[in-house]
Parts: structure tokens; sequence; C-alpha cells
């Protein structure tokens, strides 16, 4: 079962349970909010309308 949870689209690739903003003070998307995402096995597909991977950091 798919599990909703927010990740960054920035460098570091940090995945949250709850919404939230990056705190990966060296990532590009530093103190941007996070971004929903449904799950499908190792890859994570943003709900932002781009439909790309991003591996778990």
């Amino acid at each position: 079962m798919e599990q909703q949870h927010y990740v960054c689209t920035g460098d570091c690739g940090g995945v949250s349970p709850e919404p939230g903003m990056c705190q990966a003070m060296e990532c590009s998307q530093h103190g941007e909010p996070l971004v929903s995402c449904d799950c499908r096995e190792d890859a994570h597909i943003v709900a932002t309308g781009r439909d790309e991977d991003i591996e778990e950091a």
C-alpha cells in the first residue's frame, strides 16, 4: 500500500512523513517546502506535475 509522505526535490532527496521544509543546510532546496509524494517501489514520484524519479538519500 502506498503511504502519503513528503520529499525534497533538491540535492538531499530528504523524506518526511509530515509536511515541512527542507532542513539540509547544503541542499539546493534548503528552506523550501517539501512536496507530497506517492511512492512506487524504490522511486519517488512527486505530485507537482513533474514525473521524475527522486532517489532516496
